[in-house]
């Protein structure tokens, strides 16, 4: 694949740059703040309880060492899941909001075609997106329209 087939296909997933941008901020720092909070507390219990279980028990500095980089292995190992948990929620956030922004841009552009005069006008969306219950009235408010004129 090219890379501005590539740029293109991106560039229409962000069809309302502003709402949807805020929508992804939101559900990635939502996120953000669940992945922290995660880890301080997992941080926090674990160096804790790393720490006693090396005071108490009789071991060489060699042990010790040991401890503490499978300590920072594991530390890395979450590090690394939160990064891919926030990954996927980014991606989530740009299929979502996607999905919504579709069809209001849609509603817009047949709200245009209907005021400059294509009264046969009618919203049709894709299968996976929502709003299909607003769709159906508003075909059904137009159809009705139609028959009074």
């Amino acid at each position: 694949m090219s890379v501005s087939k590539r740029k293109r296909e991106i560039k229409n997933f962000i069809i309302n740059p502003g709402y949807q941008l805020r929508y992804i901020f939101w559900l990635t720092s939502s996120g953000f703040a669940l992945v922290l909070l995660n880890a301080a507390i997992a941080y926090s219990y674990i160096r804790e309880n790393y720490m006693t279980l090396v005071e108490l028990s009789p071991m060489t500095e060699v042990a010790r060492a040991q401890m503490f980089a499978e300590l920072r292995q594991l530390i890395l190992a979450l590090s690394l899941t939160s990064l891919g948990f926030l990954f996927l929620i980014t991606i989530l956030g740009v299929i979502l909001s996607h999905r919504t922004a579709g069809p209001l841009y849609h509603f817009a552009r047949v709200f245009n075609e209907i005021r400059s005069g294509k009264h046969q006008t009618r919203v049709k969306f894709r299968p996976n997106d929502e709003f299909h219950d607003v769709a159906d009235e508003f075909n059904q408010m137009m159809d009705s329209l139609k028959l009074e004129e």
